[in-house]
């Protein structure tokens, strides 16, 4: 097993709600983390200990997360710290809890549209090295007399059967190296992002997905006194996208130079009209804070229509491929039986 360099966000939520209902009651912030360093796997317990080390020498909780590298995300970071020095620190405890169940709420729905698309291609995959197994069992021949090759694919007899599974397990290793780098920021996740957001109708999800965990931690920063070159940056890398939150020394440059929100937004050329109007509105009402918050909950249900909709085209596609293989297929048999017939007739 691979070992983690970030927490996960479920990991994040559970530590969240017990540090909130924590410090809430009153609890020294030395007792909590160091209740907490018993908590989680391996790689959680010791970097929780390192915290409560920290703690127990004197430092602050901020100072003592900062020294944890990555693994903690910079918004809770952040938060966290800011809480602590404005004396809420419960409350940013909570507000993260949110914030973080509100991510892994998402997550999940994205994986529920995905996972009937993919048990269908497992499904299909696995149908395909049938055929080849059956084949080779029962030693299936064409007119001339060579093994019988149903999909054309060249894969026939146990050798086939063989070299397919090995393409299998090549692709799945592949894929699942390739989700753990970009998980560990092994890879320019900006150019992949760039790439996915390019997508006919994956891009559209991922956007609409993205914005909606942008005003959601819009929302998180702007309700702390937190500087706004500071707020900003963070809110963009919240997003969980490496196009969104590059944009983050922009946005805090125009924010220094005295650009209002909507103007610093909006000068990235990469948020919708609608999104940058709203932010305009509420500047000027004073309420932009809760102007996002409504912003995240419709930006939540494009999102959600969108992973949906994301399924069902995925699934199509794999009913294509599945019906290509069954008419290949029939075809392969019926064209044998052809040749056959004609090879036996006078």
């Amino acid at each position: 097993m691979f070992a983690r360099s970030r927490i996960s966000t479920k990991s994040l939520v559970q530590l969240s709600h017990r540090l909130a209902t924590a410090t809430h009651a009153g609890l020294d912030d030395r007792r909590i983390w160091a209740s907490e360093a018993q908590r989680g796997d391996r790689r959680q317990r010791e970097v929780v200990r390192q915290v409560s080390d920290a703690l127990a020498r004197g430092e602050s909780i901020g100072d003592a997360l900062a020294a944890t590298g990555d693994y903690f995300p910079p918004l809770f970071r952040q938060i966290v710290a800011l809480g602590d020095a404005t004396g809420q620190l419960d409350v940013a405890y909570r507000r993260l809890a949110q914030h973080y169940e509100h991510l892994a709420t998402a997550r999940r729905a994205l994986l529920a549209a995905l996972a009937w698309p993919a048990l269908q291609l497992g499904i299909a995959a696995a149908a395909v090295g049938l055929v080849i197994w059956i084949s080779a069992t029962l030693g299936l021949k064409n007119a001339a007399g060579q093994p019988l090759d149903m999909f054309g694919l060249g894969l026939t007899g146990r050798t086939g059967l063989a070299i397919y599974l090995l393409a299998l397990t090549t692709i799945l290793v592949a894929a699942g190296g390739l989700l753990h780098a970009v998980r560990r920021g092994a890879l320019n996740t900006e150019a992949l992002h760039r790439f996915v957001l390019k997508l006919p109708g994956v891009g559209d999800a991922a956007r609409t997905l993205a914005l909606a965990r942008f005003a959601w931690a819009m929302q998180l920063v702007l309700d702390t006194a937190m500087d706004l070159r500071k707020a900003l940056p963070l809110a963009l890398e919240a997003t969980g996208n490496s196009v969104y939150a590059s944009l983050g020394p922009q946005v805090a440059s125009s924010i220094g130079r005295g650009l209002t929100v909507h103007q610093s937004l909006a000068a990235t050329g990469a948020f919708s009209g609608e999104l940058l109007d709203a932010v305009e509105v509420g500047e000027q009402s004073g309420m932009l804070a809760e102007t996002m918050h409504r912003q995240s909950k419709l930006y939540d249900e494009r999102a959600a229509a969108a992973m949906n909709m994301l399924g069902q085209v995925f699934g199509y596609a794999v009913w294509a491929i599945v019906a290509a293989l069954i008419i290949t297929l029939i075809f392969r048999v019926f064209a044998s039986y052809l040749s056959a017939i004609s090879s036996v007739a006078p």
